[in-house]
């Protein structure tokens, strides 16, 4: 067992607010965070966190009233061990997961070697006393600790004080599990198929929902239980991108009722996602619990005393919750008041009496801080925050820009400037996906550019999630046509109102991000100075025929980019012209190109031969591949590599922009 005061957690519980005479460090921006996962006790007097320390990650425990932090177990980096979560079981029991490598079997935090191992990483789950005492593996000591690839928490049994539901996955498939926290032991509940992934538990402790992945990552079957003892029967079908963009369906808790269970659901007709009470005996949805007018619905709230909702989020511009008790919806205006606009808050765990509440908040300029709030005194206790190390003045907020795409739809983004008046050298960063979105909150390569100067803007052009279905469709199959001209809509918008400096603008961006930066160079080529790629796709042809080559012409995850990008023989041509590869002869400005070695979303190949095109086109290009265990944006990328890319963007900025403003200070 580890007893340690970390003096990094100590120093921001008991400091005054910092001075900065200097923008932060690459690196500062860089780290992997200070703290993470933080969980209030069941009986409200403490709080479980990850916190990072010099060699690893540390459990530790904080007694919010004392100030007082002990970290009880650390998870060796040198081991490849990582805490990946934790949650509280009563008052004294905790568990905690452990991300290895497969011929690492903890005994412990140690490990034993497998002679058959591979290199896969796996999950596991501990339990272990709130002193750090009778720490247990779950499923040590059985055939299954070598058999389990992976384990989760399906339900964790509010009324049973020992035991909870746990999935693995092993060499027969998917298992569940009732698990004793404090011995380990294991009795199975039932079997289902090697592609289950997640199941839905009512109060009674009876599986009434199981979810099954589909083939090549296309998607996923909901399938429903109709009472005790029951058939499976398939309920709905989702491809790959509808969860989160189309959220046609998508379940996420037990109701209240014995076959009840909370969806987020597009209705028939229904523009917006709206929450819903399915009913897994008859398979119908009931009226909508939750729904705003011009946004979906995101998240919901549970007592999980009787699994009733308490309150329910949706985001628009900004993430807003709405209590159902006017008592609580008090203290959410409180709490907005607080934060003084600067932040978005959630709860990430209430006490069980109700009367303590873990808040998280997070915005542009405020980095993920974790409070206690006192609900009878209406008091906030700061307990940590992500980065520590970031001085609030050096970080800018944020505020939203509307403006009116060419064919008359109101659009918007985030402009984040540094301090003084415009027009600044400006980086236009859009999202990934496209079937995603940005939010407001921290960004730290964002807040990296805006601390050297230079003004950011993220648009949320016609494709991005959220906003209701009729917006998301409008973006299948204009890569590089609708959803380009309205980043490009942005970027005039910015000039016109005197934001953005014309003669010293760069586009950037990840994954389809990458790929509207390097459309943005070859289709409005005076419009830019530079472009920066990072895994972004350069070959829409070429992006589809490996969708094809791996999951099958006849998958749903090739029907789905055929669907969102385009058929490769109906629309060829509208391809051809999207693809920047395919116009390198259009580009005239310098291109930086950025891909992890190992990246499976998209190919590092898509960017070695835009590299390779511009090369032998006598174009201005760079190409830094990232090499090692380094997948797509920002899986396996290590602290130095996040680093690397920082200074490689500055430097890239100020050669072909100019240096940005002096750097932020108090």
């Amino acid at each position: 067992m580890v007893r340690i005061l970390m003096a990094a957690l100590a120093a921001f519980l008991m400091a005054s607010p910092v001075s900065a005479q200097q923008a932060p460090s690459a690196a500062e921006f860089a780290s992997a965070g200070s703290m993470s996962d933080a969980q209030i006790s069941p009986d409200g007097n403490y709080v479980a966190a990850i916190q990072n320390v010099e060699d690893g990650e540390a459990l530790v425990i904080i007694n919010w009233r004392t100030r007082q932090a002990q970290a009880i177990q650390v998870a060796r980096r040198d081991r490849s061990l990582f805490l990946e979560g934790v949650a509280w079981k009563n008052d004294n029991r905790l568990l905690f997961w452990v991300r290895q490598r497969i011929q690492e079997v903890s005994t412990g935090l140690g490990t034993r070697q497998r002679e058959d191992a591979g290199e896969t990483d796996v999950t596991r789950i501990y339990g272990v006393n709130r002193d750090g005492s009778n720490l247990t593996q779950l499923f040590e000591n059985s055939r299954l600790a070598l058999e389990t690839l992976s384990v989760s928490l399906i339900d964790p049994l509010e009324g049973d004080p020992e035991n909870v539901l746990m999935g693995t996955w092993g060499s027969a498939g998917f298992t569940l599990y009732r698990v004793n926290v404090n011995s380990g032991r294991t009795s199975a509940v039932e079997d289902a198929a090697w592609e289950t992934v997640d199941m839905l538990v009512n109060r009674d402790g009876r599986a009434i929902m199981r979810i099954d992945a589909l083939p090549y990552g296309s998607g996923y079957r909901y399938y429903r239980r109709p009472g005790a003892g029951g058939r499976w029967t398939v309920a709905h079908e989702v491809r790959r991108g509808q969860g989160s963009q189309n959220r046609d369906f998508s379940p996420f808790a037990a109701g209240p009722g014995p076959s009840q269970v909370y969806v987020a659901a597009r209705a028939a007709g229904e523009e917006f996602q709206a929450i819903y009470l399915y009913d897994t005996s008859t398979g119908e949805l009931g009226a909508p619990i939750f729904s705003q007018p011009d946004t979906d619905a995101a998240v919901i709230g549970i007592n999980p005393a009787d699994n009733s909702m308490i309150y329910a989020c949706a985001e628009t511009q900004r993430y807003q919750c709405r209590a159902t008790d006017p008592r609580m919806q008090r203290h959410f205006a409180g709490l907005t008041r607080y934060f003084d606009n600067r932040a978005d808050f959630s709860l990430s765990s209430v006490s069980a009496n109700g009367q303590s509440w873990l808040i998280t908040a997070d915005g542009p300029s405020v980095p993920t801080t974790y409070y206690v709030y006192d609900v009878a005194g209406a008091s906030m206790t700061p307990i940590g925050q992500r980065f520590p190390n970031l001085p609030r003045a050096s970080l800018a907020d944020s505020r939203v820009v509307n403006y009116t795409s060419r064919d008359g739809v109101a659009l918007w983004g985030y402009l984040t400037t540094p301090s003084g008046e415009g027009p600044f050298a400006t980086v236009i960063w859009p999202h990934g996906g496209p079937q995603a979105r940005d939010s407001y909150g921290f960004d730290r390569v964002v807040q990296f550019l805006v601390s050297r100067g230079y003004a950011v803007f993220q648009p949320n052009f016609r494709g991005s999630e959220g906003s209701g279905r009729s917006f998301a469709q409008a973006g299948f199959r204009q890569w590089g046509g609708v959803m380009q001209n309205d980043i490009t809509d942005g970027v005039q918008h910015l000039i016109t109102s005197g934001v953005a400096a014309q003669d010293r603008i760069c586009i950037a961006g990840i994954s389809y991000g990458g790929y509207a930066a390097l459309a943005g160079a070859a289709l409005t080529p005076d419009l830019y100075k530079c472009a920066i790629s990072i895994a972004g796709v350069s070959d829409l042809p070429e992006l589809l025929e490996t969708s094809r080559s791996d999951a099958g012409r006849r998958s749903a995850l090739y029907a789905y980019d055929q669907e969102r990008v385009g058929d490769p023989s109906e629309n060829r041509d509208q391809l051809i012209a999207a693809s920047p590869r395919r116009q390198v002869d259009q580009i005239t400005i310098p291109i930086l190109l950025v891909h992890g070695e190992e990246d499976t979303v998209t190919l590092a190949s898509q960017s070695e031969r835009m590299h390779e095109a511009l090369q032998r086109a006598g174009k201005n290009s760079r190409y830094i591949q990232v090499d090692g265990h380094v997948y797509h944006p920002w899986n396996g990328w290590t602290t130095r590599n996040v680093r690397e890319l920082l200074v490689e963007m500055e430097t890239f900025l100020n050669q072909h922009i100019g240096e940005g403003r002096q750097a932020r200070t108090p």
